[in-house]
């Protein structure tokens, strides 16, 4: 029997195909009753057939057929094959690990094809395990239904990207969470239901009788405005001056440190080959003060290194004075307009905002 007749059968009961079932939507279809009589194992040849031949398409049909049917088992992990070679990875991945939650679906060779076909999958999509607080809650990503009165804990598969998971249930506030899930990898979302906040009471009704004058009571003084904080150690112009002098100093004394390490190894090389030299020409003092022609070059080494080491000497001591001298400019800029400055006090205050309370702090320190 031809594929085209098979499902042509089946377009009264069925007159649109519906989306794929996802993971946690449940097990299986049933056949519904008052479907046309179609032999399942029919629908399964012919998906084996197109499978060999690698007609994807019409193997992936003839299995979603096969599924829709009731025929569950290898029906529904071909049909996931058949979605990974048309590289609907999603649908591939939900189908397969479904199926595959069913022991007799395929031998071991198959269940081991199949297995490989999930990570294959996996692969290439994101997996979102989700935590509810509440059971019984319809979850949706992307506002499409991904399970109804679903546990309290599960799982999905989606395309790698950003994607906003919400759960709902009666009597409690949405919970959402937008997450950002990446190809191959898996994250948690939490979800915590918050109960509606309860109605209002309705206004006591109006009395007729007249009211009682009240005393007057007298309001509190109101408290002298705030004066704006005194201008800190740091603010207006001095302030910059001093930064800029602490950055200066930090500089200069950095840039001693440096020449005077470059100095010091100078001065240890210039020695080491010195040493050397007198070593191998029976340590004569005086070989450098009028040196042969063979060691001409060796003695000009040696005093290129020791000029090195006066060089890097003298600029380390130049960054040390310069920096010796903004250090006391900018201490003498603390000493004489101060340190410290007042500042209004500081407050401290309970903040309750819905569920979450907290502290509050205000002020300038």
């Amino acid at each position: 029997m031809a594929l085209s007749f098979l499902a042509a059968s089946l377009a009264v009961a069925e007159p649109s195909r519906a989306d794929p079932p996802r993971v946690d939507e449940g097990g299986p279809p049933a056949k519904a009753e008052g479907k046309p009589s179609v032999d399942v194992q029919a629908l399964i040849r012919v998906g084996d057939v197109a499978r060999n031949q690698g007609r994807w398409e019409r193997a992936e049909e003839a299995y979603y057929l096969a599924y829709k049917l009731g025929a569950g088992g290898r029906a529904r992990c071909e049909w996931g094959m058949a979605l990974l070679a048309l590289r609907r990875h999603v649908d591939a991945a939900m189908a397969i690990d479904r199926c595959l939650e069913d022991p007799g679906a395929g031998t071991a060779a198959q269940r081991r094809s199949y297995t490989d076909g999930l990570e294959r999958a996996r692969r290439e999509v994101g997996q979102i395990d989700f935590d509810l607080s509440h059971p019984g809650a319809l979850v949706t990503i992307g506002g499409e239904v991904r399970g109804r009165d679903v546990s309290k804990s599960g799982y999905t598969y989606v395309e790698p990207g950003t994607h906003t998971i919400k759960a709902t249930l009666p009597g409690f506030l949405d919970a959402e969470q937008t997450v950002q899930v990446e190809k191959g990898t898996a994250i948690k979302v939490a979800l915590r239901f918050v109960e509606e906040p309860k109605e209002a009471p309705a206004p006591a009704r109006a009395s007729t009788r007249p009211a009682t004058p009240k005393k007057a009571v007298a309001k509190p003084p109101l408290e002298p405005p705030a004066q704006p904080a005194p201008p800190g150690p740091f603010d207006g112009m001095a302030g910059a001056q001093r930064i800029c002098g602490i950055g200066v100093t930090a500089l200069g004394l950095t840039g001693g440190l440096v020449a005077s390490v470059l100095a010091a190894q100078y001065a240890e090389e210039a020695e080491r080959r010195a040493a050397r030299l007198l070593r191998n020409n029976g340590n004569s003092r005086s070989i450098c003060a009028s040196p042969s022609p063979e060691n001409a070059l060796a003695c000009a080494e040696i005093n290129d290194l020791y000029d090195a080491h006066e060089v890097g000497r003298d600029v380390a001591t130049g960054f040390f004075i310069g920096a010796g001298v903004v250090a006391a400019a900018t201490i003498g800029s603390f000493i004489m307009h101060g340190i410290e400055r007042r500042r209004p006090p500081v407050r401290v205050a309970p903040v309750i905002a819905g569920d979450r309370a907290g502290v509050s702090f205000s002020g300038v320190w």
